[in-house]
């Protein structure tokens, strides 16, 4: 691939994904603060979550369903709002390689999050500083692995899908891309994918 644009994934790549604890500590505070288990909080997760990512109900009604359905009887919409934000943070120094992917690439993002946490995350992360584009399931209503999500982003970048790269940390989200005529890379962590695209001759 001589230049090509680069799409990522958010969640789980860039950022921390958007379940509100993300280490077995946070759970346990999470889970001990609204005395519920982890198996309740997943309910609540899979519950609320599908109508929220795609902007079908605000963050407030989310959080109350999502904590309705954990079965707890603290309906603490401003704690849990607060916990969320304090733990998002980038995954180990992806911001500095996107930086430098910057300065020969076309960059953006093709993402499944609610429009409320995007505009949080875009204006913490000053992620329009890195991507020219981002496309996300809050906004657009596909979630991936719709084909729709990808055939918008193709759109708005006005790009043939031989010349991109699209970088996802779940597996099921890459056979789209790769029908399109994409090139994929599944991320597990920041060293192999920088191995990885090495390998693809992209500078960094």
């Amino acid at each position: 691939m001589l230049s090509p644009t680069i799409i990522f994934d958010l969640g789980n790549v860039i950022l921390t994904n958007d379940y509100p604890c993300h280490t077995g500590d946070q759970v346990k505070e999470f889970c001990d603060y609204f005395n519920v288990s982890f198996d309740n909080s997943m309910r609540g997760w899979e519950t609320s979550w599908p109508e929220f990512r795609i902007g079908e109900i605000s963050e407030d009604d989310f959080w109350k369903k999502f904590l309705t359905y954990s079965l707890t009887d603290k309906i603490d919409i401003d704690f849990a709002k607060k916990f969320w934000t304090e733990n998002q943070k980038p995954k180990e120094n992806m911001l500095k390689l996107l930086q430098s992917l910057k300065k020969n690439y076309r960059l953006a993002a093709l993402t499944t999050i609610s429009k409320d946490w995007l505009e949080y995350k875009r204006k913490r992360f000053n992620l329009d500083s890195y991507f020219e584009l981002i496309v996300s399931s809050g906004y657009s209503g596909f979630v991936k692995p719709d084909k729709r999500a990808y055939d918008l982003v193709l759109k708005e970048l006005s790009e043939d899908p031989a010349n991109c790269l699209f970088i996802d940390d779940l597996e099921r989200n890459l056979p789209p891309a790769k029908k399109l005529g994409m090139k994929t890379i599944l991320f597990s962590t920041q060293e192999n994918l920088e191995k990885e695209l090495r390998a693809l001759g992209i500078k960094f």
